[in-house]
């Protein structure tokens, strides 16, 4: 399948480079044209110039053997130019032209290509960050559906936002009692929790040299290496299954329980 998608990609880069190799040819290929045409231009004009200006002087000067060469040779030049140093200065500009399409082609290529490697290497960067995201995301959500179902079941958030001293103690016990009963029953739901250890607060333990660190916490005058006697403090929690209700789809996943409004 990698392959599969590298080829593609390859692919996908030569018909880039096709296309981008057309135009930059014909264009290279005028430019130089029309440079070539103007050079033959101005070198004819300027030949025809030098010999009628070296006609001239051989007329008042005839004995000067230098104007003489210079006039035979700007002559010959004027009589080959056009079929023999004309095609000759076209061959050369065909060649420059190949050769700057060549050299821009390759420059393309090169940078496309490191363009389409840069790509991927871009999107899994993307990818990681947006994973990481959404992660960190449904780990509040999750979260805050706990609570949610606490205080839906209940109504704890309701008890902790309350302010107990206008209560004296025996309306705060009643309170407690159902608020205890109702979370008791929806945790039993859906964690079924069970004690780590099954010896009792204050009873003595011994902790082996294997024991599991995220099973037991070791606190008091550690030193050295298990086993260990010791004492439990507290006897832990796991829970036997988790069967947490579905996430709400609602809009807003920061809306822990929604205000309720009986209308009239």
């Amino acid at each position: 399948m990698h392959a599969f998608f590298k080829d593609e990609r390859r692919n996908i880069a030569m018909e880039h480079v096709k296309a981008f190799s057309r135009p930059v040819a014909v264009w290279v290929g005028f430019f130089n044209l029309l440079t070539c045409l103007l050079v033959l231009g101005g070198i004819y004009w300027i030949l025809q110039i030098v010999s009628a200006e070296l006609r001239g002087l051989m007329q008042t000067a005839p004995a000067a053997p230098q104007i003489a060469r210079l006039a035979q040779w700007s002559g010959t030049a004027l009589k080959f130019f056009w079929t023999a140093l004309a095609p000759a200065a076209l061959l050369f500009f065909i060649f420059l032209t190949f050769l700057t399409w060549a050299i821009l082609r390759s420059v393309f290529k090169r940078r496309l290509r490191v363009a389409a490697a840069q790509r991927p290497a871009a999107a899994a960067a993307a990818s990681k960050e947006d994973a990481a995201r959404q992660s960190g995301d449904m780990n509040k959500r999750i979260f805050l559906h706990l609570i949610a179902v606490l205080q839906k079941e209940g109504r704890l958030l309701d008890f902790f936002s309350e302010n107990l001293a206008q209560y004296n103690d025996s309306q705060i016990g009643a309170a407690v009692r159902s608020i205890h009963e109702n979370c008791k029953k929806a945790i039993d739901k859906y964690l079924s929790p069970k004690a780590v250890l099954d010896q009792n607060e204050g009873d003595e333990i011994s902790v082996s040299h294997d024991f599991d660190p995220n099973a037991l916490k070791l606190v008091g005058n550690v030193t050295g290496r298990p086993p260990f006697q010791g004492v439990v403090r507290h006897r832990g929690w796991r829970a036997l299954k988790i069967d947490m209700p579905m996430l709400s789809g609602q809009q807003d996943p920061w809306i822990i329980a929604p205000a309720e409004i009986e209308i009239r």
